[in-house]
């Protein structure tokens, strides 16, 4: 399982290429929709209201997955705030009978979207290898990447534009 939630929201607010300054994603409900939607994590309609839950949860969830990530102790109040969000997402249990079939289904209320969020990267934490949650290798870079290679080898958030400049880096240093 990739956990997308966990990723997208420990890189909100971390620098990107082309960044002067530090990323405010969390300054409009628009653009942490679109954030978090460019990591593929649909976080439901956000209101301006519900942006500092969501800020308290990106922190948290940065703090932990950069422990994880550089094999760091587990800091006891990013789990905290997590489990404090994700309380506001309770479940229902259903039953339903169709062709003679049964079977159970469980539906979840989400309070608000960082309780559905913040429920999401627990269920993440709990399902996923986390050894292979890291940080990106490029040393001007601190975006954090699930590696799901099969060999395990992945070193760069992404190929463009790490992976590119790296490369190109060390070319030009053993040249």
């Amino acid at each position: 399982m990739n956990p997308s939630a966990l990723v997208a929201l420990a890189n909100l607010q971390r620098r990107r290429r082309g960044d002067t300054e530090p990323r405010t994603p969390l300054a409009e409900p628009r653009q942490v929709s679109q954030a978090l939607a460019d990591e593929g994590v649909t976080a439901g309609h956000l209101a301006q209201d519900a942006l500092p839950a969501v800020a308290r949860l990106a922190d948290a969830v940065s703090e932990l997955a950069d422990c994880i990530a550089l094999r760091r102790p587990r800091p006891r109040r990013a789990v905290g705030v997590l489990n404090e969000l994700a309380s506001g997402s309770t479940a229902t249990i259903h039953l339903e009978v169709t062709d003679g079939a049964v079977q159970s289904s469980i539906a979840w209320c989400d309070r608000d979207p960082a309780a559905g969020l913040a429920r999401r990267v627990i269920g993440e934490l709990g399902s996923t290898d986390l050894s292979r949650l890291l940080q990106c290798q490029r040393e001007e870079c601190d975006l954090l990447f699930y590696d799901a290679t099969r060999s395990r080898t992945q070193r760069w958030h992404a190929e463009n534009p790490c992976g590119w400049l790296e490369r190109q880096r060390r070319r030009r240093t053993t040249s």
